[in-house]
């Protein structure tokens, strides 16, 4: 048979056919979303992942199939977003791979390349699940290298995996339960072949459009804002400890040290209570919570200091010996859930969330911005981890990625924080404390939907537990309220509830009153989170 050439050229035709066609077509690939909710984000993502790889291929005109694989590759991990595109960020490193040190390949080393692509992306997935973007890919490899071995041309080649491939992706519901119920076909599997066949529609026309993308704004990475700093100045201690005392004495402690100084944070951290607070009279605070109790893990910092050093560079710090030994990067959404962190300790806040995810390249700047030895990070989103452990992967420095799937687990985590303790210790202490916190979620429908038996209507309320749609409304009191009674059970003893954009105090104040009818017995919280998309994030401990 004879050896068909693949040059650097047709690789590079491949992935700007692949970007205009992933353009064209991200928000039908959105759309089938499992859930009708605003998440629905991976065309998005996966347009983004690609739209870095192309961008990171116009810097070379070298026709070698070695330097474009290397761009594209590079591209891609920096600026993968989302569980997708990571998976497709490994795909492209892992076909990549296959090509290095060679200026064309063959149809069959092409092919070769693509079981190390599929052995890379299964590779970088903690828990690979079936009738995922994972077995779509898997088929288009071993579909390739058996047509590979009996066609030489690139584009047929091509042609019989795309079909092949669509073949696998509507059997992605029988191999998973949920893509079933909800009638969708996987939305990862379905952007790769959308990828493809622009790729092959570009190579079979033997041209395509060069064009930079319109990338997304950087989304944005920050420290503890200046202006937080200058509220906060008429109190001069930030005070934290944890506090061994009886939990129903929580609500009782907060409205005391009201009166001593502001920026408020408590919470429970395992069999303590952990209390933050911005005060002029730190002695007054610790004396008045060792009447209830035992103090441990005390520290109070002068916050004028911070700001009078806060135009330090990392370098110097560091030749001062003022390095952080552990640093805390996390991501949220919303002045209130970024000030949250902030007063828990974290170092830097990186802007992101459900429809606004951050690319791998923003995790490792965060990293490096922050002056620590070590980092521990919480990416507090089920669909930013992968991109943060990629991070982790491409940043010299001990990292642990704390595996938080939302901001209230992030918040909790946060809370049992040691600084006395390894980096180490302190993983296996949030990691664990991220399995004694419920988190649910309360949003909108953003279709018509039926998932098994339930019918949703565009709009609708949404309050979402445990990956199910747990409640249904048109009153955010009632959707509230409808979605603890799947969550509290006998043993729980607090609730918190964080408000998002838009929600008025008024309705705040009410689901708080009926709460504490309803659970007389539970101590509840609330926090202005100012968070977009949900209108609520509760958690339950």
């Amino acid at each position: 048979m004879e050896q068909c050439i693949v040059t650097g050229e047709q690789v590079r035709c491949l992935f700007f056919g692949g970007l205009e066609a992933i353009e064209e077509r991200q928000q039908e690939i959105d759309m089938l979303n499992v859930f009708p909710v605003p998440d629905g984000d991976t065309g998005r993502n996966m347009y983004l992942t690609m739209a870095a790889a192309v961008k990171e291929l116009e810097k070379t005109t070298s026709p070698n199939v070695e330097d474009v694989g290397d761009a594209v590759a590079r591209g891609s991990l920096m600026g993968a977003r989302g569980n997708s595109g990571v998976i497709l960020s490994q795909l492209i490193r892992g076909l990549t791979d296959g090509l290095k040190g060679k200026e064309n390949v063959t149809v069959q080393d092409f092919a070769g390349a693509w079981h190390t692509a599929v052995a890379s992306a299964y590779r970088a997935v903690i828990k690979p699940v079936e009738g995922t973007m994972l077995t779509v890919a898997k088929s288009l490899a071993r579909e390739i290298k058996e047509a590979a071995s009996l066609n030489s041309n690139l584009e047929k080649v091509l042609e019989q995996a795309i079909y092949k491939g669509y073949e696998t992706l509507e059997q992605t519901p029988e191999m998973l339960p949920v893509l079933k119920k909800a009638g969708v076909v996987d939305a990862g599997g379905k952007g790769l072949l959308v990828i493809l066949e622009g790729g092959l529609n570009a190579l079979s026309n033997g041209a395509y459009t060069v064009q930079t993308p319109a990338l997304q704004p950087s989304i944005g990475i920050t420290s503890l804002p200046e202006d937080s700093l200058e509220q906060d100045l008429t109190y001069m201690y930030c005070t934290e400890f944890l506090l061994n005392a009886d939990s129903y004495l929580e609500t009782d402690i907060k409205e005391h040290l009201n009166d001593l100084g502001g920026s408020i944070v408590t919470g429970n951290a395992g069999t303590f209570m952990k209390i933050h607070i911005h005060t002029n009279k730190p002695g007054m605070v610790l004396e008045y919570c060792q009447q209830h109790g035992t103090l441990h893990d005390i520290k109070i910092d002068n916050m004028h200091d911070q700001r009078d050093t806060a135009d330090v560079t990392v370098d110097t710090v560091d030749e001062t010996g003022k390095t952080e030994e552990i640093g805390i990067v996390t991501v949220g959404a919303g002045e209130g859930i970024k000030q949250l962190f902030y007063n828990l300790g974290a170092s830097q806040v990186i802007e992101g969330g459900q429809t606004m995810n951050p690319p791998v390249e923003e995790f490792i700047r965060a990293i490096e911005e922050t002056p620590a030895r070590q980092i521990l990070f919480l990416p507090n989103n089920k669909n930013l981890i992968l991109a943060a452990k990629q991070a982790q992967q491409l940043v010299d420095r001990p990292i642990e990625v704390i595996p938080s799937k939302n901001i209230p687990a992030g918040i909790s985590a946060l809370l049992v924080f040691n600084d006395s303790m390894t980096l180490e210790e302190n993983s296996e202490r949030m990691c664990q404390q991220l399995e004694e916190i419920k988190a649910g979620e309360v949003t909108y429908a953003v279709r018509d939907a039926v998932l098994g038996d339930q019918e949703i209507k565009e709009n609708e309320l949404i309050g979402i537990y445990q990956g199910e749609i747990a409640a249904t409304g048109s009153s955010q009191q009632d959707v509230v309220l409808a979605l603890l009674e799947k969550m509290v059970d006998d043993e729980d003893e607090l609730v918190t509830i964080y408000s998002g954009e838009g929600v008025t105090s008024e309705t705040v104040e009410g689901i708080l009153k009926q709460i504490k009818v309803t659970y007389p017995e539970l101590e509840v919280d609330t926090h202005p989170g100012d968070q977009p998309v949900y209108y609520f994030l509760i958690s339950v401990e």
